[in-house]
């Protein structure tokens, strides 16, 4: 039955394939391509409260790019289809949600974490104060607390690929220095160098890349990365603390600037000590486990397969 549902709103997390919807979301991303005709059509993705879905836009794309905002909430007609495994809305048209508008609530559109940030982060900064003994470092990890703890602690861990979330940049630290703390004892390794590396790695995406009113690039993270401001960071915080060891401030540098493991991959330099080396392979492994956590549950084919994942290189098996 194919009937828009004016009557009430629609949420993602309810939308069935084959239903059409008639109603308010938000705009987070856009990206204009080119048909095997060439012509453009949209790719976009919007969001509630309850998650977010693609869409596309085959008609009048060109003059609909124009007046695209991210950020902005707007109403939506189309159809629900399924695509590679996973629910998308052909979207019919589209206009912007204006003041006259009163059967929505701005409530709708506001994003929250699903787990207690502020617990976590102080999880995090316990963890690391339990295993660093350095006068210098427990300082550092205070000033780090201090002047970065409300903005770390709520802001995502990367703008699509993974934990692109609120608190998933808290999330993925949290994770890394739980598995930073047994790799260093059982290797062996120096363990205060590698939790503080761990905790400033991805400091700098709190600079890459604003999250309101949706993920969009800085001209800073465009431009420069978070991998030299996150060292940047820790430059101008180590600089308060009189007397900061000039070997651990350059060691700690080298983790953060090397963590990508090869310059192809955006670091300027590549890991050249063990801590470092460790840093790289703990990343790697968090984020590729939560990118193919995420591929399954988001998986909605028929299939004991995923569709084919493209930043994975293959399809993944549905337990």
């Amino acid at each position: 039955m194919n009937l828009f549902d004016n009557q009430e709103k629609k949420f993602i997390k309810d939308l069935q394939v084959g239903r059409q919807v008639d109603t308010y979301y938000r705009l987070t991303t856009m990206d204009k391509r080119t048909k095997k005709d060439g012509g453009v059509f949209l790719t976009i993705e919007l969001m509630d409260k309850t998650g977010r879905i693609p869409a596309k836009i085959w008609t009048n794309a060109e003059a609909t790019f124009k007046m695209l905002k991210p950020g902005d909430i707007y109403r939506v007609k189309g159809l629900v289809n399924e695509y590679m495994g996973k629910k998308e809305i052909k979207v019919d048209s589209l206009r912007a949600a204006s003041q006259s508008d009163s059967d929505f609530q701005a409530d709708d559109f506001i994003e929250t974490a699903s787990f207690d940030t502020g617990a976590l982060f102080n999880r995090l900064i316990e963890t690391l104060k339990k295993n660093v003994s350095n006068p210098y470092l427990l300082k550092l990890t205070d000033l780090f607390a201090a002047v970065y703890g409300d903005r770390f602690k709520t802001h995502y861990g990367a703008q699509k690929i993974h934990h692109a979330y609120l608190g998933g940049l808290l999330e993925h630290t949290f994770s890394m220095v739980e598995l930073a703390v047994f790799i260093a004892n059982h290797y062996k390794l120096d363990k205060e160098l590698l939790l503080i590396g761990t905790l400033f790695h991805d400091v700098g995406k709190i600079f890459e890349f604003d999250i309101n009113p949706a993920p969009q690039s800085t001209m800073e993270g465009g431009l420069i990365g978070h991998l030299v401001m996150g060292n940047q960071v820790f430059v101008d915080l180590k600089k308060r603390i009189d007397d900061f060891p000039r070997d651990l401030s350059c060691k700690i540098q080298h983790l953060i600037i090397s963590h990508h493991g090869e310059k192809e991959y955006g670091s300027p330099e590549v890991p050249m000590i063990p801590e470092a080396f460790a840093l790289h392979a703990i990343d790697l492994l968090d984020s590729k486990l939560k990118i193919m956590e995420e591929a399954v549950k988001d998986s909605e084919n028929n299939s004991i397969f995923t569709d084919y994942i493209h930043t994975l290189g293959r399809r993944l098996y549905k337990e």
